[in-house]
């Protein structure tokens, strides 16, 4: 691993950007402002010691990472990130490099947007990385188009996201105030935000998403949103979707219920309101306020999903190639959170978890993967029969 190249290349990138280059400071009103400053890059690089016996260790990286997520905040008086360069061998690479930024930052896909604009493709050093583009099908304009069907769906579509757009926002006012998950062994109980986490990821092929996708005739899109441009900062919306405890004796029909609940949540507008309502309630009540709301909705449920878009191509990090991407998040009041990051052709399942409450997450993340590998070969077997 090249240091002095990964300071230099993050001096002429990432701290030109100025969430990078600031620190929060109250004004004399009490708002909260950024306030640029000078950067000094060996306060953000940290490079640890690592005992000689921990070179062998394959979990190290792991370890280490979990370790940070319930580490002490970052210091204020400084820009609110910091890189940790690993130089000991994993399971998967020669040496690894942790990223630890304050969400106030950024969201995953701003911050995965100046990631890969600090990258380049690993086979033209010269050009950035491509992001796959979600291609829309609009109907024809020809003379013999029914405007009158048209026009009747158009209203029966306007219908459909009134009513569902009225009963996500209930449901998601009455989680706020009264509604919460039942206890299971994976709901997080107070304060487990701050318990010790265990990180673990799988890679699963993207090809195998799109031959269960095909079974199901869903849209990956529904698992892999891109192709928009990404605005900076913290566009936070969020969707409450169930998690039904049933026995299913066809794995696809796992799939086929969770496709039709994505379908009517694609014609709510859930996420715009709930963005549209924090942004509101913070600029009238302040961060604690806007803090302490979000705090109790995500407590009154168990699991956090995510997944984030990266590049189709391998790319480089400052002439350092690329092996895999793995986000997560910490923080927050739930004992399981899963990221899924596309990356070339490979998607990588992450599983952050609070390990008193999920004893092996290992063996969670061993389980995802067969259930996701049941649901391929029920997929196959239904495109031959």
């Amino acid at each position: 691993m090249d240091v002095e190249a990964i300071k230099t290349g993050l001096e002429t990138t990432l701290i030109k950007h100025k969430r990078f280059s600031s620190i929060v400071k109250e004004d004399k009103r009490g708002v909260l402002k950024w306030l640029p400053v000078d950067v000094n890059i060996d306060d953000h690089v940290i490079l640890p010691f690592i005992d000689p016996a921990d070179s062998c260790n394959r979990d190290f990286v792991k370890n280490y990472t979990a370790k940070l997520a319930t580490a002490p905040p970052l210091h204020p008086s400084r820009p609110l990130w910091q890189i940790h360069l690993l130089r000991v061998r994993s399971e998967e690479a020669a040496s690894s490099l942790v990223m630890r930024v304050h969400h106030s930052l950024g969201d995953g896909v701003s911050l995965m947007s100046l990631l890969l604009a600090c990258t380049r493709k690993a086979s033209d050093s010269q050009s950035l990385p491509t992001i796959p583009r979600q291609t829309s099908t609009r109907p024809s304009n020809g003379r013999g188009r029914l405007t009158a069907l048209f026009f009747i769906m158009a209203l029966y579509n306007l219908f459909l996201v009134i009513l569902y757009t009225t009963v996500d926002i209930i449901h998601f006012l009455a989680t706020i105030v009264w509604f919460k998950d039942s206890k299971t062994p994976i709901k997080g109980y107070p304060g487990v935000e701050s318990s010790p986490k265990q990180i673990e990821h799988a890679t699963l092929s993207l090809e195998d998403f799109k031959i269960v996708k095909t079974a199901v005739n869903g849209d990956l899109a529904d698992m892999m949103k891109s192709g928009k441009e990404a605005r900076w900062g913290n566009n936070l919306g969020y969707l409450i979707l169930p998690l039904l405890m049933v026995k299913q004796q066809n794995p696809l029909d796992y799939v086929r219920t969770a496709t039709g609940m994505t379908r009517k949540k694609k014609l709510s507008l859930e996420g715009p309101f709930t963005y549209a309502s924090g942004k509101l309630l913070m600029k009238l009540a302040g961060v604690k306020a806007a803090t302490a709301v979000t705090y109790r909705m995500i407590s009154h449920t168990s699991i956090s999903f995510s997944n984030i878009v990266g590049p189709v191509e391998e790319v480089e990090f400052f002439g350092h190639p690329i092996v895999h991407v793995i986000p997560t998040v910490s923080g927050h009041p739930h004992s399981i959170t899963i990221h899924f990051q596309s990356y070339m052709e490979r998607v990588v399942l992450v599983i952050a978890a609070a390990s008193e409450v999920i004893r092996d997450p290992k063996q969670l993340c061993i389980d995802c993967v067969d259930a996701f590998d049941r649901m391929k070969q029920a997929a196959i077997a239904s495109h031959q029969s």
